[in-house]
């Protein structure tokens, strides 16, 4: 990993000089119609100006304005240059007394920066007149924009004195050696003897947090001293590091990810060709394909299964983590995947959402929606709410991503176990949203045929689907085109009377606008003695409201409950729902067909 970060931060070097420095561009990118500004200081001979300007960002300022990204929240610059943060309340009493909590943050880093560096030119009795003027400031300034807090001293900026420029170079980076260095040693990336090797190497993938990151068991907190760099080469892993998360990092829920290309050549003239056309694939995201996207919101993945260039002697790589102040928590670090599998993972999600496009297609408020095979709509079934867009993960689900990208086997059992669990829940809250117990369904079940057609299912092998019809039903049609689920009599028999059982719940809702005989349903918890024991109760409630058209149906259900079953409780649940939401799909069908014969 140091090794592909390293060839690709000495490609991007030229282009992006910026990233070749120890201080670093606040704003690398911006929301469209979204502007940088600066809120500037001005001190003279240690007096503050009374005036506080605000003026354009401008990039070829960087080495003027000093800033570099510092570590944690309470983290501090070598001279004062921060972000500056608006308060984002309305109500003008929350407001004022929200901002004046973000400016007393402000001003113990503006402090600690003068304090741990020495600085003089101004003194900590001024923090105070500081803060009054900001506060007035801040009043003028938009949140649609962002800012930039920076001083000029004497007339001048921070960058514009040599002492604070050498001060930089020489400390911006003590990180990498502050606590960990040696003498004459072998670089770790380029295999070279140097006289000085830095340990402190973090980049990238190396904080760790559980004890199965620690590399070759290594105590955490020693961890990276068998990765000395030599200094050179640790700048350049620095600015590919701020690189890769100013320009490739994306949000999934909580959890951030990128995507890196992997080079098993040193060409940097490819590399940077690559590097453009995943720069490019950004910026060319689009509402359509972000919903239709597999990571919910990129478009490289989508570029390397295409694009003939991304797909010869690279390979690539793909983290999940958290941000947690200067620690990356690792939760999925996928190396060396192959363009071949992302092209197959591509290929087979669109032949599965045109295969099932009419099944998962509906409307709402009058837009047609439809669904695509995602990692979000994964998540569903593997992740549980904590508050607005943040959510607790299923360890389970890293394995779903893994199994994905490398072709490796799932637990069938685990995979119906966490979509039954979320159509119970969404079950039992029906009288909230009725139609969501029974959409997490189909879907489920589409998500299943990918990850069946991906082979991913161990001692399970998909199977082509019949493309025969029988004289029956709809319902023994889809049974038919399902080879691989239906695995056998007793699986079919329970989908069936699912079926039958959604026949009755839907006569009983014509006649008495309710379906009381949903509460023999074990809140959809089955097993074989629940199901023998529901069996005559359903009969005989049909034979109450005279529904006379399951006759074949219920034939076919007795026959297949008394062959023998091997199946687990969870998949019991699974195919009696699939049965009553899919009876949903096609019972209008199969009464009509009945009607006919009738006649």
């Amino acid at each position: 990993m140091l090794k592909n970060l390293y060839l690709i931060g000495k490609a991007i070097q030229r282009e992006y000089p910026e990233y070749a420095t120890p201080w670093q561009n606040p704003f690398p990118k911006l929301k469209e119609g979204q502007k940088a500004k600066v809120v500037v200081v001005e001190v003279n001979q240690g007096e503050i100006a009374p005036q506080i300007r605000v003026e354009e960002f401008r990039d070829t300022y960087l080495d003027k304005y000093l800033y570099r990204k510092v570590d944690g929240t309470n983290g501090t610059n070598l001279v004062p240059t921060f972000f500056y943060n608006l308060s984002s309340k309305v109500d003008k009493e929350k407001w004022e007394k929200e901002q004046i909590t973000l400016l007393d943050k402000l001003i113990k880093k503006i402090k600690n920066s003068i304090k741990k560096n020495k600085h003089d030119f101004l003194g900590f009795d001024k923090l105070p007149e500081l803060k009054a003027l900001l506060l007035a400031a801040s009043k003028h300034l938009s949140l649609k924009n962002r800012y930039l807090f920076t001083m000029r001293i004497n007339g001048k900026y921070f960058g514009e004195y040599p002492e604070y420029q050498e001060l930089f170079r020489e400390k911006a980076y003590l990180k990498y050696y502050g606590k960990s260095k040696g003498r004459n040693q072998v670089c770790a990336v380029t295999y070279e003897v140097v006289d000085e090797v830095w340990g402190g190497i973090d980049t990238l993938g190396f904080t760790v947090d559980k004890k199965a990151f620690n590399r070759n068991g290594f105590d955490g907190k020693k961890s990276y001293k068998m990765l000395g760099v030599a200094p050179k080469v640790a700048k350049v892993l620095d600015g590919a590091k701020s690189f890769v998360s100013d320009n490739l990092t994306n949000r999934f829920y909580n959890l951030q990810y990128f995507i890196l290309p992997h080079f098993i050549h040193d060409d940097e003239g490819i590399i940077q060709e690559v590097m453009h056309t995943f720069l490019e694939a950004k910026d060319r995201k689009t509402f359509t394909s972000e919903g239709n996207a597999i990571i919910h919101n990129e478009t490289i993945l989508k570029e390397i299964a295409e694009e003939e260039n991304l797909q010869h002697q690279i390979y690539y790589d793909l983290f999940f983590y958290e941000q947690n102040q200067n620690q990356l928590l690792i939760k999925l670090q996928l190396s060396d995947v192959l363009p071949s599998q992302i092209k197959k993972i591509f290929d087979l999600k669109e032949q599965v959402e045109e295969d099932y496009r009419e099944l998962t297609t509906y409307k709402y408020k009058e837009e047609v929606k439809h669904f695509y095979i995602t990692f979000a709509a994964i998540a569903a079934y593997f992740s549980k709410a904590k508050k607005k867009n943040e959510y607790i993960f299923h360890p389970y689900f890293f394995k779903v991503l893994e199994a994905v990208f490398y072709n490796s086997t799932l637990k069938e059992e685990e995979i119906l176990k966490a979509f039954i669990k979320t159509i119970r829940t969404a079950f039992k809250n029906r009288k909230d949203e009725d139609a969501k117990y029974q959409y997490l369904t189909t879907q489920s079940f589409v998500i299943y045929q990918f990850f069946l057609r991906l082979n991913l299912f161990k001692n399970k092998k998909y199977m082509e689907k019949s493309n025969q019809t029988t004289e029956n039903s709809a319902l023994d049609d889809f049974i038919l085109k399902h080879p691989t689920f239906f695995d056998s009599e007793y699986k079919k028999g329970i989908f069936r009377m699912g079926a039958l059982t959604k026949i009755l719940l839907k006569k009983q809702y014509q006649k008495l606008k309710n379906e009381p005989f949903m509460k023999n349903l074990y809140s959809l918890n089955l097993d074989e003695n629940k199901i023998m024991e529901l069996l005559p109760k359903l009969i005989n409630k049909l034979r109450e409201y005279d529904v006379g058209y399951t006759a074949a149906l219920e034939t076919e259900i007795a026959k297949a409950l008394v062959s023998p079953s091997t199946m687990s409780k969870t998949e019991i649940s699974y195919a009696f729902t699939l049965g009553m939401i899919m009876q949903s799909e096609f019972g209008k069908q199969d009464f009509e067909n009945w009607k006919e014969e009738q006649e």
